[in-house]
């Protein structure tokens, strides 16, 4: 034997070696389906010749409402996952990997939930995670909040039961609560800067508060990622965008002005940008139809009726809204064409219009109470709003 054929195989031996230790990890406890009639697991090594398993890390679909990631059965243990199934053409393991309070992770697509998850949390003490990056090509972390129910504020519309808040970003993320399940938001990594998520829950409030929180790591050449100065990012020729703890049930608190308080979240003041699909040039927004609240952001919505809330006669629009409004660039009335020449709308109504100004945004601001002013008298059972948008072809 030569000393080169002896080296050939006493490395191709090693190599065989390892590469059988590794797929026993990946295949270990399959199910009897993936062995054939001689009792031998296909696909594992073909000595002297090595054959290694390779699946890429994606999403995948498992019998739980949580979607997991897909990896090798060694690689979930070690992150303390759930194993929901198999992916990858069964070579691989669909694994959940969930976190509650104190943890922190750089694991993409873990969810925070709250202790006892799905069952409701009594409150207590601040309940946080810390996100790092995955690596140094992450740029942006996605928060979906699939299930986010927490005290409503007060009648002012200020988080003082319960609140979220997010920290250590590059992106200003308000103080939230009340019910926000299906909200998402975009969050900018500021460099190597954790990420902390807290919610606060006040252990005297008795309710069925709970969370689950999906946070998503998005890399700097993601096609999801959402531009600078936008808080939200929605996707699509047509969808559905909802104000913070938007509901058509009033909040049961009253205000400082002792009238029936709002749902709308105090002190905003942020951007929602809408992707610019290919061959569209201009962009419609209407009131939705689902409720005749789905555009109650200032004035007095128990004092009103069916002939005002919901109508143009509720619409406010320019000079008028001056504590808490929607701001949409340039807009034209949908069904005239006519320049509307103010940006500023609020009231108890709202009326379609069209703006070609790009990029696709609206933004949103409120004060920091519904009190009365100098001028208005105090809102009244605020709802928030409910604003549905459709793109228009060049």
């Amino acid at each position: 034997m030569t000393s080169k054929l002896f080296w050939f195989i006493f490395i191709t031996s090693v190599i065989a070696i390892t590469a059988f230790t590794v797929l026993e990890d990946n295949f270990e406890d399959e199910d009897d389906n993936d062995i054939d009639v001689h009792g031998r697991r296909e696909g594992k090594i073909l000595f002297p010749f090595v054959s290694i398993v390779r699946f890429a890390n994606v999403e995948c679909s498992s019998s739980s409402t949580m979607n997991g990631t897909c990896l090798a059965r060694r690689e979930c243990n070690n992150l303390n996952g759930t194993i929901t199934g198999t992916c990858a053409s069964r070579r691989g393991r669909c694994c959940i990997v969930s976190r509650s309070c104190g943890a922190t992770t750089n694991v993409n697509n873990t969810y925070f939930t709250s202790p006892g998850y799905p069952s409701a949390y009594a409150g207590g003490q601040a309940c946080s995670i810390i996100v790092n990056r995955c690596n140094s090509n992450v740029c942006q972390l996605r928060i979906d909040f699939l299930d986010l129910v927490l005290a409503q504020p007060d009648g002012d519309g200020i988080c003082n039961t319960d609140s979220i808040s997010i920290t250590g970003g590059n992106t200003v993320v308000p103080l939230l609560c009340g019910d926000n399940t299906g909200q998402t938001l975009f969050v900018d990594f500021n460099g190597n800067t954790a990420i902390t998520i807290t919610v606060t829950a006040t252990l005297a409030t008795t309710f069925s508060r709970r969370w689950n929180i999906q946070l998503t790591q998005l890399g700097c050449d993601c096609p999801g990622i959402a531009p600078n100065g936008c808080l939200q990012y929605y996707t699509g020729m047509t969808g559905t965008i909802n104000s913070f703890n938007y509901g058509t049930a009033a909040n049961t608190a009253l205000s400082a002005s002792l009238v029936t308080g709002t749902r709308q979240i105090a002190n905003l003041n942020y951007g929602i940008c809408i992707r610019m699909e290919a061959g569209f040039c201009g962009i419609q927004y209407a009131q939705s139809a689902s409720s005749v609240f789905s555009f109650t952001v200032t004035g007095d919505v128990e004092g009103a009726d069916n002939t005002v809330l919901g109508t143009a006669v509720g619409a406010v629009n320019g000079a008028a809204c001056t504590t808490d409004f929607v701001v949409i660039p340039n807009p034209v009335i949908t069904a005239t064409g006519v320049p509307v020449n103010t940006d500023r709308f609020c009231g108890l109504g709202f009326v379609p219009v069209q703006s070609n100004a790009k990029p696709f945004v609206l933004y949103v601001v409120t004060n920091g109470n519904e009190g009365v002013t100098a001028t208005t008298p105090p809102d009244v059972a605020n709802r928030g709003f409910s604003l549905t948008y459709t793109q228009v072809a060049c």
